[in-house]
């Protein structure tokens, strides 16, 4: 663990979700087929169910590799075409629209609310609403494949979270996977502050931790949904949310 005393005060917590606020896997379900039927033909007005189903089925064969891996991690991982292009080249197989804006439109029906199928981790609410109070806005970043900030403002609010957050960022809104920097930059200036100004709150070493502190931000370790890391170069390993809390609250303090 790192012991460097800083100085710069806190204001920003940009923080992962799959197995940090909510947990590392959910479900697939015999349903999951229809509830992306109804919102497909939602997006797309005017298609027969003829081509609705054409549609639908194309997007869950493509996609289906991906959907496995999240029910075993649902923060995305696995190597498979980045979600635009799956649907963009879904429509043009199947003679439709495949402009950017058709694109997102599916892309966001095929994220299935997650509500009906998961809660957040113990203590995630109260983690959010500590934050706020200490006076830090919250900016989420996360890996995923078929949610932009749009689709997990939905799961927030379904989840009762989405009053103690001030913005969110997904590796499909910055075109690359963490631990990439363009996430973690993104969300930078969604909380309009410098890195030495943000502490990165996640599960992964890797994923979460090392590129924070690449890029010269604090960073706490929690793993409420893992084992117990054998090490971490983060400033403080939490085994819960509300640990992650006090640790947020004594970083404030030493600031």
């Amino acid at each position: 663990m790192i012991g460097t005393r800083v100085n710069q005060p806190l204001e920003v917590a940009l923080i992962d979700v799959g197995g940090t606020l909510w947990p590392n896997s959910w479900p697939l379900r015999e349903t999951d087929g229809d509830g992306r039927h109804r919102r497909v033909a939602a997006a797309m007005t005017g298609l027969t169910p003829g081509a609705v189903d054409a549609l639908v089925t194309d997007l869950i064969q493509s996609s289906r590799i991906g959907d496995e891996a999240r029910s075993i991690n649902t923060e995305h991982t696995v190597k498979v075409a980045p979600a635009d292009l799956l649907v963009a080249t879904s429509l043009e197989r199947q003679g439709l629209p495949s402009d950017p804006e058709s694109v997102a439109r599916i892309r966001r029906a095929m994220a299935l609310p997650v509500a009906d199928r998961l809660k957040p981790l113990p203590g995630a609410v109260e983690l959010l609403t500590d934050i706020h109070v200490l006076g830090m806005r919250t900016v989420i970043a996360s890996n995923t494949y078929w949610r932009d900030a749009d689709s997990y403002w939905e799961d927030f609010r379904l989840l009762g979270m989405a009053d103690h957050i001030d913005a969110i960022v997904t590796s499909v809104d910055a075109g690359h996977l963490k631990p990439h920097p363009a996430v973690f930059e993104m969300a930078m200036r969604a909380g309009g502050a410098p890195a030495d100004r943000c502490v990165v709150i996640g599960n992964k070493e890797a994923n979460d931790i090392e590129p924070a502190l690449a890029l010269g931000m604090r960073a706490i370790l929690v793993h409420p949904d893992d084992p117990i890391p054998v090490s971490s170069r983060a400033h403080a390993v939490a085994p819960d949310l509300w640990a992650c809390a006090d640790a947020l609250k004594a970083m404030l303090a030493a600031s």
